[in-house]
């Protein structure tokens, strides 16, 4: 019967829909994941406030070495015996005294800092770690999705022929009359259950399914699909 016939082709075109859908989701995961994304900047991160604190970390170093330097140049001043004026020895070793605390306050900002370096490499290699681990799993997944895209493309080839195949058993006249039905619809036939039209729900009269039955083309009166009698 000429609706069986349509009725199976419309079924295969649903059936490519479905798989062409399902590809096209696998061809918009091929790129990285956002995990594993997400996770390298964060990685990122970490690594630049690391340079931060040792960058810091250095600052402070060179601060003490020139306070050292300073305060060796102060200290030979006040013992060499240059300096004979008691108010200037005074403001000399006023200055000492404070290079000395300024020197004392950057050695515990830098075992501070030294502290937060410690703390950001452990947090980096763990981040590190999380990393690897993610993309590693990315890599196993990538190629099943390829394994899958392949799969995918196979079935769509097959069923492509199979849907030509099926059409070229169908008049063209009928064929052009189906395609437009469809194009109009999007489901151009209708299967009949219980006396019913499954496109609009809507129960049938007794003279359309005696049509049906002898293999005429017959619209529903509601919707205006094909009717199928299976």
């Amino acid at each position: 019967m000429i609706t069986q016939k349509l009725y199976q082709l419309q079924e295969a075109e649903i059936e490519i829909e479905s798989a062409q859908k399902a590809l096209d989701a696998c061809l918009k995961k091929l790129g990285e994941s956002d995990k594993v994304i997400e996770a390298r900047s964060g990685l990122l991160s970490i690594q630049k406030r690391l340079e931060e604190l040792e960058q810091r970390q250095r600052e402070i170093e060179w601060a003490i070495d020139d306070i050292g330097v300073k305060v060796r140049k102060s200290n030979e001043d006040l013992y060499s015996g240059r300096i004979n004026n008691p108010k200037e020895l005074t403001n000399l070793q006023q200055e000492v005294s404070a290079m000395e605390s300024k020197r004392q306050q950057l050695e515990e900002d830098a075992l501070e800092v030294m502290a937060q370096i410690e703390n950001v490499r452990a947090e980096k290699m763990v981040q590190e770690d999380y990393l690897k681990s993610l993309e590693s799993e990315w890599c196993n997944e990538h190629a099943e999705l390829l394994a899958r895209i392949q799969q995918l493309r196979n079935s769509i080839s097959e069923l492509g022929n199979k849907r030509e195949m099926m059409a070229a058993e169908i008049e063209p006249q009928v064929l052009d009359y189906y395609n437009q039905l469809k194009a109009r619809k999007g489901v151009a036939v209708a299967k009949i259950e219980q006396g019913m039209c499954h496109g609009c729900r809507i129960s049938l009269s007794t003279a359309e399914l005696q049509r049906v039955r002898v293999g005429q083309i017959v619209e529903c009166s509601s919707c205006h699909r094909i009717l199928y009698l299976p």
